[in-house]
């Protein structure tokens, strides 16, 4: 519980903090360049063809703002015999061409550049420049050509509107498509609103984000040259919205976009494209992207916290992630411009935060049960005390199925009477140390040393899948390592030991005082096992009739019949183990 409550702390803090983030926009290139990897190209055909002005055109033709109103005549005079609806100039004119042009031209044919000089702000669902430069005549349609790419120089969104202090001007492209559809086209807004039967939601700058296609050039683009001199198809500018501008030499301004570098007048041609079919990215409400932030910071949170081992915490958190990018990918498919940059950076962080307090924590945990069972249980058994969820609470104090198991050093009175007490404690030591070594070999763990007697239970603090066949192995394997040690050590003093085993329902945890608790088992079991043991002769081991009937069949034993235990109203069936090998 306390782990899953640091997580969901940890998650709900990072979570928090990165909402903020996103509440003042703190790290727009960064969430910009991640979108940018998440981008579902655009693959709508629409009614829309660019003439190009490239280097042979300036060259034949001189640059657009030096045409004279002739040539300015010219061009759209083959625009509406070729069939064209509405024709868009993405470069601006002189003031004197502008003049000079009749106004009888087909206002319902043209749509005239207006500029926007100064340096814009943007606030309140519009950009906003200090002045703007636009056709003289009133009665012109005109569509503002400004594009403005984002602060890390890529062309993402197109302003709808921009202003300055005396009068509005749609885009450029969004002038040609509602010319195009005969639409209305309304006054700024910071909200979404409805147009040409769909749905526009602007930013707060009033910028739609658009859908670019998979390449750039996937417009049709025809030379102002064989626009000019009527070398095109008749059919191949019928019915469609012509955008002129320069797409090489030095006037032609060329933008990177998230799909490749585009000419201003291709972008333009991409975003009347857009603005036709609806093919924009709504930016999701703010409350949607807090909600998604805390969501992911708090499931990585609640993962590394409570989830071992770490190949599962792994999976886990790729499935976290995952699940993120699959809601951008659906959000931005369905038109909702969904950001997977700071959901995922609150999975990271929260992550790395948590991951630090875990190590700590684990830290903490393993240093405390090293001290409570350091050399009484196996370094195995203390690590999957570790990894195991919760696995302190194991040693609480609870009622256990153990196996009890007791060596006894036989005569240690008679034996230690007038010997050198530092011969005794060397002797003792070492004697006692050949058992403790073999029970936790065998997965079990020393209780307590009472004088000259082992004490270890098996089946907890972990449960074993035969505990009564790995105490009989630690019984067996303590005499054997006795043995040995006294053909090492012939001439250190000899204490043959006696072991007792019984099987059965014991209270076992941390006991004694809190500040310097053991781990410890209590009960008739233990008793039993305990007052066996100073029955069982040196090199013997006694056991009772529960473990008899719980060994393995690798086991044989002899009855001794009934044995009065000191200390019990009943007797005790017993019976000795025959040694293996």
């Amino acid at each position: 519980m306390r782990r899953t409550v640091v997580g969901f702390l940890i998650g709900t803090l990072t979570g928090l903090l990165i909402s903020l983030t996103a509440y003042y926009d703190l790290l727009p290139n960064w969430a910009a360049k991640v979108g940018d990897l998440f981008h579902i190209p655009g693959g709508t055909r629409s009614p829309v063809a660019i003439i190009a002005v490239d280097a042979e055109a300036i060259q034949q033709y001189g640059r657009p703002d030096e045409w004279s109103p002739e040539q300015y005549a010219t061009l759209f005079q083959r625009a509406y015999e070729a069939g064209a609806r509405v024709v868009a100039l993405d470069f601006p004119l002189s003031p004197s061409v502008e003049e000079a042009l009749p106004a009888a031209l087909p206002n319902g044919l043209i749509v005239w550049p207006a500029i926007g000089v100064g340096t814009p702000s943007f606030q309140d669902g519009r950009v906003t420049f200090p002045y703007l430069l636009r056709p003289t005549s009133a009665a012109r349609m005109i569509g503002h050509i400004n594009l403005l790419p984002d602060p890390d120089g890529v062309l993402r969104r197109v302003p709808l509107w921009v202003q300055s202090d005396t009068e509005t001007v749609p885009a450029l492209a969004w002038r040609a498509a509602a010319l195009y559809l005969r639409a209305a086209i309304p006054p700024p807004t910071g909200s979404s609103f409805r147009w040409a039967g769909f749905t526009l939601t602007p930013d707060r700058a009033g910028q739609v984000q658009i859908h670019y296609p998979a390449r750039p050039g996937s417009i049709p683009a025809y030379p102002l040259r064989a626009f000019l001199e009527g070398d095109l198809l008749p059919e191949a500018l019928s019915g469609r919205i012509l955008f002129v501008g320069m797409t090489e030499g030095d006037g032609a301004e060329m933008y990177r976009t998230p799909v490749g570098e585009m000419a201003g007048v291709e972008v333009q041609a991409q975003a009347a494209t857009a603005l036709l079919v609806g093919d924009v990215i709504a930016p999701v409400p703010l409350h949607l992207t807090v909600l998604m932030i805390l969501a992911a910071s708090l499931s990585s949170g609640w993962a590394v916290a409570r989830i071992r081992p770490l190949f599962l915490l792994a999976i886990v958190l790729l499935a976290i992630i995952g699940g993120v990018l699959v809601l951008t990918v659906v959000g931005i498919s369905q038109g909702q411009g969904l950001d997977p940059f700071l959901p995922l950076a609150g999975i990271l962080i929260t992550a790395g935060i948590t991951g630090l307090w875990r190590s700590h924590y684990d830290r903490r945990r393993r240093s405390r049960l090293s001290l409570l069972l350091q050399g009484r249980a196996s370094p195995r058994l203390i690590a999957r005390l570790i990894e195991t969820p919760d696995g302190e609470k194991l040693l609480n104090t609870d009622v256990r199925f153990v196996v009890a198991l007791f060596a006894d050093v036989r005569g240690f009175v008679r034996l230690t009477e007038g010997q050198d007490p530092r011969m005794v404690r060397e002797a003792a030591s070492h004697h006692l140390a050949c058992f403790t070594d073999a029970v936790v070999e065998a997965g079990g763990i020393v209780t307590k040393y009472v004088g000259d007697m082992v004490a270890a239970i098996f089946n907890a603090p972990l449960p074993m899948d035969q505990p009564v066949d790995q105490a009989l192995r630690a019984a067996q394997d303590g005499l054997k390592r006795l043995e040995k040690l006294w053909k090492e050590k012939p001439n250190m003093m000899r204490m043959p030991m006696g072991v007792g085993i019984h099987a059965g329902a014991a209270v076992v945890g941390l006991m004694g005082s809190s500040q310097h608790p053991e781990y410890d088992a209590i009960g008739d079991t233990v008793n039993i096992a305990a007052r066996l043991s100073t029955y069982a002769p040196a090199g013997e081991i006694y056991v009772t009739e529960a473990v008899v009937a719980s060994a393995g069949k690798e086991w044989s034993f002899e009855p001794l019949g009934v044995v009065q235990v000191r200390g019990r109203y009943e007797p005790v069936l017993a019976y000795r183990l025959r040694m293996q090998g």
